[in-house]
């Protein structure tokens, strides 16, 4: 086989293989893209926007909890909607939206507590790998809500740990897509919650003590 064959059959794998990774991602995305900060040996996350740079982050959108719990118990198991917001794709009929979301301990940067999928959410559980090994992700599957209007939501579950810890962190991203099926013309936004155990006081603080944090 000559070079130039080769060389065209390479090209042609390259492109092949490109395609099926921008398909794919349309429904499950990469691990580990909800742009949680680096936590201890935990270095930070990526973004959607590794890839899908056509924006900035957080452009005309948000991705958010809504009514999330302000307190969790230990063991308890919460229902939580995750909803992507963005006008941005309104005039693509082929529009598509995605997301992912994992919880932290702030301290280990560990993932913490046990997420379930929620029958006909057509959500998808991973895990992380090498430094993000211990943490969950929900993530999009099959339910990409194709051609769906602003805003569009998905529900999951999340199990608290056995014992309380302290607070925990959830993080997440989502996507508005154009609906084309590259990495080109999306939207890509992140978030993050604070939840707060029962039994971890919470220290008032008053306007002098913030002046005197800052001087």
């Amino acid at each position: 086989m000559s070079l130039r064959i080769l060389a065209r059959f390479g090209v042609s794998l390259f492109l092949f293989f490109g395609v099926v990774a921008a398909t794919m991602d349309d429904g499950n995305p990469p691990r580990s893209r909800t742009g949680a900060p680096a936590v201890a040996s935990v270095p930070a996350e990526g973004l959607c926007m590794d890839c899908h740079d056509s924006f900035s982050v957080n452009l005309g959108g948000s991705v958010s909890l809504i009514d999330p719990p302000t307190y969790y118990s230990a063991g308890a198991t919460y229902t939580l909607t995750l909803q992507v917001a963005s006008n941005q794709t309104a005039s693509n009929s082929g529009r598509k939206w995605g997301f992912q979301i994992t919880a932290v301990d702030p301290v280990t940067g560990n993932g913490i507590g046990t997420f379930a999928n929620i029958t006909g959410q057509g959500t998808t559980i991973t895990t992380g790998r090498n430094a993000f090994s211990t943490r969950q992700y929900v993530e999009v599957g099959t339910q990409n809500h194709e051609g769906g209007a602003s805003p569009v939501t998905w529900q999951l579950q999340w199990t608290a740990p056995a014992q309380e810890a302290g607070s925990i962190h959830f993080y997440f991203s989502g996507m508005a897509s154009d609906g084309s099926g590259g990495n080109e013309g999306d939207w890509v936004y992140q978030g993050s919650y604070v939840l707060q155990d029962r039994t971890t006081p919470l220290v008032p603080t008053s306007l002098g003590r913030l002046k005197a944090r800052y001087r």
